[in-house]
């Protein structure tokens, strides 16, 4: 299921309108790690206060700091930055895949201030798992298990929205058994890999949304070829 899914995932970057969107995602992802990158690197800095040489090396840490940082936790702000693009990128892919589908009535679609609450609690839990992180292996399995859960639960849930209920969704999520936390540790990894993690917002949206009709029974529509006279 989970290598199907990402399969379709990856055809349906190919889809015109979705490239659009790719590409003013992966915008909004290097601005949004700019930013983040240029913020930590400069409280980094302000804590640090040396002036001359010293002052010269100072500033390189804190700017390798703040880019080792960044590339870290920006991923935790990965709902955010793609809850102004999930809407559209289900509604296409609904149109072109599952035609049988009616319109989207979300009973409960994720609004922005979810998704923030989302990415503090992410954070909040990150640096308290801060310390654990730099055990030789451990905090790896730490990291990406901690993120895979929590970016593979908000993904699904943002992909939900749209179709089910909260309580159906979270039977859902049951009834998927360990798919969506392997998902969630695949978005958690790939966000670490130079640009991979570009795609993998879309990626990530796209597969859960597969997995989600797949757990409702949506059956994708094939176009068959014209029969023969």
């Amino acid at each position: 299921m989970l290598l199907s899914n990402f399969t379709k995932a990856l055809h349906n970057l190919l889809l015109p309108d979705i490239i659009k969107i790719f590409l003013l995602c992966m915008l909004a992802y290097v601005v949004g790690w700019g930013i983040l990158t240029f913020a930590i690197s400069e409280i980094i800095s302000s804590y640090i206060s040396v002036s001359g040489a010293e002052g010269f090396f100072i500033g390189i840490l804190s700017t390798f700091g703040g880019v080792m940082i960044g590339w870290f936790f920006f991923p935790l702000l990965y709902p955010i930055l793609i809850s102004f693009f999930d809407d559209k990128i289900a509604e296409i892919i609904e149109r072109e895949e599952y035609t049988q589908l009616p319109t989207a009535q979300p009973p409960f679609w994720p609004t922005i201030t979810s998704d923030i609450m989302f990415s503090l609690k992410a954070i909040g839990l990150n640096i308290v798992f801060l310390p654990l992180y730099i055990i030789p292996m451990i905090g790896i399995i730490i990291y990406y298990g901690l993120n895979g859960y929590l970016l593979g639960t908000q993904f699904f849930r943002m992909a939900a929205g749209r179709r089910v209920s909260k309580s159906q969704a979270l039977q859902l999520q049951k009834k998927a058994g360990n798919t969506v936390l392997l998902i969630g540790v695949a978005i958690s990894f790939f966000s670490t890999i130079p640009l991979l993690n570009l795609a993998v917002p879309v990626l990530g949206v796209t597969t859960m949304l597969h997995l989600l009709h797949d757990l409702l029974g949506n059956q994708k529509q094939k176009i068959l070829p014209p029969a023969q006279g």
